[in-house]
């Protein structure tokens, strides 16, 4: 059998923002930045809305905001709404 792969150990909010910081992405307001992922995991959020945005193990390309992934998860969670009584 294979060896178990090893799961990082979990981070506060502060760490989150902190590593969204080190690895480009700009955080205009750490308040908000903090509120968003006190209420959205950061995994749902950060991985599933950035995958375009940086390359793999890379840091984000130039200017890209936390606000901007904010507003890709809000506009794909709010079409969600409108779209899935139509299906």
């Amino acid at each position: 059998m294979g060896e178990l792969k090893q799961h990082q150990p979990p981070m506060t909010i502060d760490e989150q923002v902190e590593n969204l910081k080190s690895i480009g992405l700009i955080v205009e307001n750490e308040e908000y930045a903090k509120k968003i992922l006190n209420d959205i995991s950061y995994f749902r959020l950060v991985k599933a809305y950035s995958l375009n945005l940086k390359p793999k193990n890379g840091n984000y390309k130039d200017e890209v905001t936390f606000e901007q992934i904010v507003e890709l998860y809000l506009f794909n969670a709010n079409f969600r709404q409108k779209i899935f009584p139509e299906i």
